[in-house]
């Protein structure tokens, strides 16, 4: 058996990308071992995956147990899907034999064996695919349909419960603001006139999200959008416990964020905020949901930027595209 290391350490979006490659790698070589080498906080979406059969958590401070750890798992082939010199000078020093990673950096000649002629700066086809091209060697040719976020029934349980306690309906709405500065983004004071108008026009629940550190920001939302049939996730949820929230939802409302990829990998609707395509590294194209029913609203050319650009976006017309998704 093939023995294969995936190296995605950034974000909980940015891995999930790397899903559909860990499954390619799983179903290549006559069902190949995966271990997934990760960030402690992003590799909670890997639990329950099939296609994963270890998971190595990545600490910076700890990187000589980990070049032990590695060396002793005696892999095949280790691909680095993110591009960091640390990362892959820790794979070369833990004597992985094939070293798959962008020709580009100017490391690569240094540590990458068998180095991919890709460019992800030109932002030329979506970051699923750019993972899969990684690994294409390994894997064959392959396009990325859909990622992959699994919820086992007792978190749906668990989920059930905590929607019933909170009082919201079935079909609810969420609204997740936050994207900690990764993306171009509506205010909080946007984000509360859709929840309010989406709550009066569709007849649904909204519940507002967000991490530990977000608080501040869903009761920001809430406070804008007032108090009927507005709900806001106060309690501190692990990402496991919001991963099955959102499997009973009826859609996911956010910029470009990790909740955003775990809707989409559960079937879940989704409308999603993208900055204008003339700015390709931040587009929909490279980082838009994958595999579900979905939404994209992008602002007009404005010259503005951030969420000065993101505001000129009409609620009005947010949530007219937001009815005709809830009926399709």
């Amino acid at each position: 058996m093939k023995k294969y290391l995936i190296c995605r350490t950034d974000s909980i979006g940015d891995l999930m990308l790397a899903t559909p490659l860990i499954k390619a790698v799983k179903e290549s070589a006559k069902k190949a071992y995966v271990a997934v080498l990760a960030g402690a906080a992003a590799a909670e979406i890997l639990r329950g995956n099939p296609a994963v059969d270890e998971i190595i958590i990545y600490e910076k401070s700890k990187e000589a147990s980990l070049r032990k750890k590695i060396a002793e798992g005696r892999f095949d082939g280790a691909i680095t899907a993110y591009p960091r010199f640390s990362i892959a000078s820790l794979v070369f020093f833990s004597g992985v034999k094939e070293r798959y990673g962008t020709a580009y950096r100017w490391y690569s000649p240094l540590f990458f064996n068998r180095p991919v002629k890709m460019r992800r700066s030109r932002s030329e086809k979506h970051e699923a695919d750019y993972n899969l091209e990684l690994g294409s060697a390994i894997t064959g040719e392959a396009r990325a349909e859909r990622v992959y976020y699994y919820v086992a029934e007792e978190e749906k349980a668990a989920a059930a419960r905590y929607i019933s306690k909170k009082g919201l309906r079935s079909g609810f709405i969420i609204i997740h603001p936050g994207s900690r500065g990764s993306a171009w983004n509506l205010s909080p004071a946007k984000y509360g006139e859709l929840a309010e108008r989406a709550a009066r026009e569709a007849g649904l629940d909204i519940l507002i999200t967000g991490g530990p550190a977000e608080k501040e920001l869903v009761n920001a939302v809430k406070a804008a959008a007032g108090s009927k049939g507005i709900y806001a996730m106060d309690e501190d949820l692990s990402l496991r416990e919001f991963g099955a929230v959102i499997s009973a939802a009826s859609c996911l409302i956010s910029s470009s964020t990790g909740p955003m990829h775990m809707a989409a990998a559960l079937g879940v609707k989704t409308l999603s905020f993208f900055p204008p395509r003339s700015l390709p590294a931040m587009s929909a194209k490279r980082w838009g949901p994958l595999g579900n029913k979905s939404a994209v609203i992008e602002p007009l050319e404005t010259g503005l930027s951030g969420a000065a650009a993101m505001d000129t976006i009409s609620i009005a017309h947010v949530t007219d595209r937001l009815l005709l998704l809830l009926k399709g």
